[in-house]
């Protein structure tokens, strides 16, 4: 089977060492059941991190060599190529058009090349832009096809219909016919989302949590996570809270270090390790020094992959303070680490966290109601050893590995291809 796959995101950003894992895990699935997959990205694409002053001064790294993926890669034109200074507006209003306009444009450009020059199976749309390529790539191509979301920010907003307007590409991507759908499910109610805005994709829809590497993330012994702390450079002697998520506004950051001043009030030695990077990190840093917590705030940006789990074995806390989306990987790792949560009740988080069996689900998220969760499980081993331990028993019930997540998909995915074939052969 051939795939041709159109993704804007970076390749090198999401292997397997570092950064989010799915889009790499995908191309390794394909790769070793002996598919072909040419994947159509830009050279640089929509999660690079963009210096202040323009891109990145580095040329990328290359797209990972795996087995079985070729790359067809061009050049997205962006105005700060130009070196000039931009105002945030400007930076922004420029991201918007290279992705939401054209991406789509280029990439269905290149990916009708390919189709000119090798025998696809099936056209695969990568997210939001890779699908909105997709869609101007099927009205000339009629084969089967695949749109995948790894999921959505719209379910706060499908009833508004100017905010769905301010955010047109999804949901233009959204409402793109497609043979199968795949949409992670990750907290932000993405098959209720999909059902509103396109109602006849419900019985083509595969709704599903992402894999884990259940083999790394395991409880640690109190002796293992003082080393930890020691590798990390870490106090050994801190409560340590941990969040992990890329510093975006919606991601509330925000809320757990506005909760700080309480819990150091309240605790002898609190520290909060806030993993990830992204536009709101200097906020954050600022917020914590406005809040006089910095001491007791430590930023550690974007890790490798395999660290992440170094980093919830040095925890003893894990917050998820979002209103949209809690139950991505992060928190599923952290369940599978024994760590008790403190998440608030949003989107789907109340199917994985039950008050005071598996965490501290939270009515919302005010910096106090997180500071008293924090504060009792600080003051409470047992509790947070007993919640902690329920944590990993759901882990060990419900998530699937990488390897069972991508075998659902490519079944679903080779019984398209088979079909069409058959179909065409009578």
């Amino acid at each position: 089977m051939h795939v041709l796959m159109l993704c804007a995101l970076d390749v090198w950003a999401l292997r397997d060492e570092g950064g989010a894992p799915s889009l790499y895990r995908t191309l390794q699935a394909y790769g070793e059941r002996r598919h072909r997959v040419t994947l159509v990205s830009p050279t640089i694409g929509a999660n690079a991190q963009l210096a202040s002053a323009g891109l990145r001064s580095t040329t990328p790294t290359e797209p990972p060599d795996i087995p079985g993926v070729t790359y067809e890669r061009f050049h997205l034109p962006s105005f700060q190529e130009s070196r000039l200074p931009l105002p945030p507006l400007a930076r922004a209003a420029d991201q918007k058009l290279r992705f939401a306009l054209l991406f789509p444009y280029l990439a269905s450009r290149r990916a009708a090349s390919v189709l000119d020059r090798k025998i696809v199976d099936v056209i695969y749309g990568y997210e939001v832009h890779g699908v909105l390529a997709m869609r101007l790539l099927k009205r000339k191509h009629r084969l089967p096809t695949v749109a995948r979301f790894q999921g959505t920010v719209l379910h706060p907003h499908v009833s508004n219909r100017l905010a769905l307007l301010r955010r047109y590409e999804e949901v233009l991507a959204l409402r793109t016919d497609a043979d199968r759908y795949i949409m992670t499910n990750d907290g932000t109610r993405g098959d209720e989302v999909l059902a509103r805005l396109n109602p006849t994709s419900t019985d083509r829809l595969s709704f599903w949590r992402n894999g884990l590497d259940l083999d790394r993330l395991r409880p640690v012994e109190p002796a293992e996570r003082v080393k930890l702390r020691e590798k990390l450079d870490s106090p050994t002697n801190a409560f340590t809270l941990l969040t992990a998520s890329r510093l975006s506004r919606w991601k509330r950051v925000d809320r757990a270090i506005d909760a700080m001043p309480e819990i150091v009030r309240s605790l002898p030695d609190p520290l909060l390790v806030v993993l990830g990077d992204g536009e709101e990190r200097q906020n954050l840093e600022l917020q914590a020094r406005d809040l006089g917590v910095e001491a007791h705030v430590r930023f550690v940006g974007s890790v490798q992959q395999k660290q992440v789990a170094s980093y919830m074995g040095a925890a003893d806390v894990f917050l998820a303070p979002a209103d949209l989306s809690n139950v991505g990987n992060p928190l599923l790792e952290a369940m599978s680490c024994g760590l008790p949560i403190v998440t608030v009740d949003a989107g789907d988080t109340k199917d994985l966290i039950r008050d005071g069996a598996t965490g501290r689900l939270l009515p919302n998220g005010e910096p106090g109601a997180i500071a008293n969760a924090v504060v009792q499980l600080g003051n409470d081993e047992s509790l947070r050893c007993a919640l902690g331990a329920g944590a990993r028993r759901e882990a060990e019930k419900r998530f699937w590995t990488w390897e069972e997540r991508m075998d659902a998909e490519l079944e679903i995915v080779e019984a398209l291809v088979h079909v069409e074939q058959t179909t065409a052969g009578t």
